[in-house]
């Protein structure tokens, strides 16, 4: 605080009123009294000839007034004019400097309060920093944690399928074998024929080896039995064209695809993994082909028809259904499995998230299904009553591009 603002001194004139305040005062004085005034300092002389009035403040004089013309008693009226005035003028200044003073601490508080506002800035950007630096590798390790569950999830699904394409070309494999087998069988009776017919032997004993070798049931059902395994030949061709079909999911450009067929490939895929209590109905509409990624698509369909195949306890059935609406081509999956309870609906296309038992699901399939069908530009719905099962209806636009277009 400055030593000014304490008033424990001898106060001077020219402290509370400046050359030209003092002026005024002497003018507007001499004006009212119709005579000369003077204004002078305590330590001025008193000049010969006029009258000096003594001005006093806390009993110390401050001042004088002086005048020729003036009476004593004008003097003193004067004197007790200026007085007021000083007065006032005393009480401003010090009003003012008080004001000063106040905002001048409340300005070093703010200094203050600022300056440990700044440190505490400075210290929360680096806690910041640290967190933001924990924060990304947290969410490094969570998105690898994430991949390898998602890995582990298509693993899952690779190897149900290969279990199921495994069985298929098992049957088709096993009966071309035992055709086979019974073919060999067949040669080696008719190359004994045959030796019979090459060494000349009489009519009677080719005769003979004819009916030992059976050559008329022989002529008879090798015809069958290479269509048998013409047959089986044509399920295994189409076993690994279904699954060339449903597979190609590094396919990086969006094509024209058939939705009925790509459907037909992955019930034919899913078919070996279903138990014979799981009735399948098909209705499909005349549809448009779309531009999508197709594999993509078919390990949706392959994800949501095995899950409502999974929700069914005892015998039930999938119901698959195509159409067109608004603009969208539509497929309809609907289960009479058990249904999703209401609280868990907002969370099922949730990362991780699932309802089934611990190790019987890692809750990526509606993710990475939701994913899909968002990255096609489209949506998902679902409806769903515990007891009564789900009804999941994807909605696709109808895009008017080639293939080329929409890369």
């Amino acid at each position: 605080m400055k030593e000014s603002g304490r008033f424990d001194r001898q106060l001077q004139l020219s402290e509370v009123f400046s050359e030209n305040d003092l002026d005024r005062i002497r003018r507007a004085l001499s004006l009212a009294l119709n005579c000369d005034i003077e204004i002078v300092g305590p330590g001025d002389s008193p000049k010969p000839g006029l009258r000096r009035q003594e001005i006093l403040w806390e009993l110390e004089p401050i001042g004088s007034l002086e005048s020729r013309t003036a009476s004593p008693d004008q003097l003193k009226g004067c004197a007790g004019i200026f007085l007021l005035l000083l007065k006032e003028a005393v009480r401003y200044r010090m009003a003012s400097e008080l004001h000063v003073e106040t905002m001048i601490a409340d300005f070093e508080a703010l200094q203050e309060k600022h300056a440990e506002l700044q440190e505490s800035e400075t210290r929360y950007r680096e806690l910041a920093k640290k967190l933001e630096e924990k924060v990304a590798a947290q969410v490094k390790e969570i998105k690898e944690a994430e991949r390898k569950i998602f890995l582990s999830e298509k693993l899952a699904s690779v190897g149900q399928l290969a279990a199921g394409v495994a069985h298929e070309l098992n049957t088709p494999l096993a009966y071309i074998q035992n055709n086979l087998a019974a073919a060999g069988d067949y040669l080696r009776d008719l190359e004994s024929f045959f030796a019979a017919v090459q060494h000349g032997e009489d009519l009677e004993a080719v005769r003979d080896s004819w009916k030992k070798t059976d050559v008329d049931y022989i002529r008879e059902d090798f015809p069958v039995l290479l269509g048998s395994c013409l047959d089986g030949v044509a399920r295994l061709a189409s076993i690994v064209s279904d699954l060339k079909f449903f597979s190609n999911i590094n396919q990086l450009q969006r094509n024209l695809d058939d939705i009925n067929a790509r459907l037909v490939s992955v019930l034919n895929m899913l078919k070996p993994q279903l138990d014979e209590r799981i009735e399948i109905v098909q209705d499909f509409a005349d549809l448009p082909s779309i531009l999508c990624y197709p594999a993509h698509l078919g390990q949706v369909f392959y994800n949501l028809i095995q899950n409502g195949a999974q929700a069914i306890e005892g015998k039930g059935k999938v119901v698959i259904r195509t159409f067109e609406q608004d603009g969208f081509i539509c497929v309809s999956i609907a289960d009479t499995g058990a249904g999703i309870q209401e609280k868990d609906l907002p969370r099922i296309f949730d990362p991780f998230f699932t309802t089934k038992e611990v190790g019987k699901g890692t809750g990526l399939g509606l993710s990475v299904v939701h994913d899909v069908i968002k990255a096609h530009h489209g949506r998902i719905e679902v409806r769903s009553k515990p007891g009564k099962g789900s009804v999941f209806t994807i909605f696709l636009p109808v895009e008017i591009k080639s293939a080329h277009e929409g890369g």
